[in-house]
Parts: C-alpha cells; sequence; structure tokens
C-alpha cells in the first residue's frame, strides 16, 4: 500500500477518507479521486474518459484562412530569391552574450555562421592625477636624501635606493643622495607612469 496519494502527493492519515481503485487497486483521497473524476495511475482503465478530439475539415480551414486574410492588413511581400551565381553577402551573426574576458561569444559554425568576432572594445586607461613640479622640487631640496621626492613621483626603486644609502651609511651618505636628487630635479620632467608635471 502507498503512503501518499497519486494525486495530492500528500501522506495519508488515519483521519483521511480513502478510496480505492477498482482496476489497480491504489488508494486515493475521495476529494482528489472525484476532482480528477477517476483514478490518477498512468494507463489505468478506471483513469478519466479522454475529451472527445476536434475534427476540422479542409472546408472549414479555408474558411478561416478566407476570414482571416481579409481582417488582418496585407503583409509586405518578402523579397525576391537571389539570382542563381550572384554572391549574397551575409550579415554578421548577432552578438549572443559577454563573457569576462571580453571575448564575444558568437553560434557555432554548425548553424552557418562563420565565426565571427568583433574587435574586443578599446581600453580606457585607469585616471592618474599629475603631480605638482613645484611640489616635486620642494621635496627634493628638502628630502632629497631620504627619496621624498622618488616617493612623491612614484619612483620607489630610486627612493628606496635614497634613503637606504643614507640611513645604512648613519647619514655621511645623505650628502651623496642629496647631490643625486638635485641632479634629478633638474633633469625628470614626468612620473613614473610618464605623465608630465604640471
Amino acid at each position: 500500500m502507498t503512503s501518499a496519494c497519486p494525486y495530492c502527493r500528500s501522506p495519508f492519515e488515519p483521519e483521511d477518507e480513502l478510496t480505492t481503485c477498482e482496476a489497480c487497486s491504489t488508494p486515493h483521497h475521495t476529494d482528489c479521486y472525484a476532482e480528477n473524476a477517476g483514478c490518477t495511475v498512468f494507463g489505468c482503465s478506471n483513469g478519466p474518459v479522454d475529451e472527445p478530439r476536434i475534427s476540422i475539415s479542409a472546408s472549414d480551414l479555408t474558411a478561416s484562412a478566407l476570414h482571416s486574410a481579409a481582417a488582418s492588413p496585407s503583409l509586405p511581400t518578402p523579397p525576391p530569391p537571389p539570382r542563381s551565381g550572384a554572391s549574397t553577402s551575409v550579415p554578421p551573426p548577432p552578438l549572443l552574450f559577454r563573457d569576462d574576458t571580453t571575448r564575444y561569444i558568437t553560434p557555432p559554425r554548425s548553424l552557418g555562421f562563420a565565426g565571427y568576432n568583433p574587435p574586443p572594445p578599446a581600453v580606457i586607461p585607469a585616471y592618474t592625477p599629475r603631480r605638482s613640479r613645484l611640489t616635486y622640487i620642494m621635496l627634493g631640496v628638502f628630502l632629497g636624501a631620504f627619496g621624498g621626492h622618488n616617493f612623491y613621483a612614484g619612483y620607489v626603486k630610486r627612493a628606496v635606493m635614497q634613503l637606504l644609502l643614507t640611513l645604512l651609511s648613519c647619514f655621511f651618505g645623505g650628502i651623496i643622495s642629496w647631490i643625486w636628487a638635485i641632479v634629478e630635479i633638474l633633469t625628470v620632467k614626468h612620473d613614473n607612469d610618464g605623465v608630465a608635471f604640471i
């Protein structure tokens, strides 16, 4: 015996009224059996009777087509097929979707498309703020021995070398770093990103 009604799929409770199909002996809720007008098991002979099929004759179809053609406005005629031997240009296939790698996915060749992939969109560079030349010069004059001007301009390797030269020589190499900084503030016109100072 099944533990659930095949029509509503809910389990049987002790207080439920049950109706058992006479043909397949499957229990149902009485309400479910009545609502379905018979057994709900597929292929059971006590199942609901199929609705009678509707038959339409050819004359009914013709009359219906004439009636709908008269009621609807005339549609434009399709263009004639191309002549044999004439080259036909196939428009590019539609773009289906775009994935995370900015490649455009198109329908496969089996659908008749020749693998058309449009060029990727132009890459927009990130915004880099323009740095002041006056600030660069002032940092080079006052903190050049510690690489302050190079930290400001984004030249981190140079700045670390100047800072280490000053600190590891117990500030005796600071004179060399400071002269190096003076030469840089006279010759460097761009920051590390290649953007000219303002």
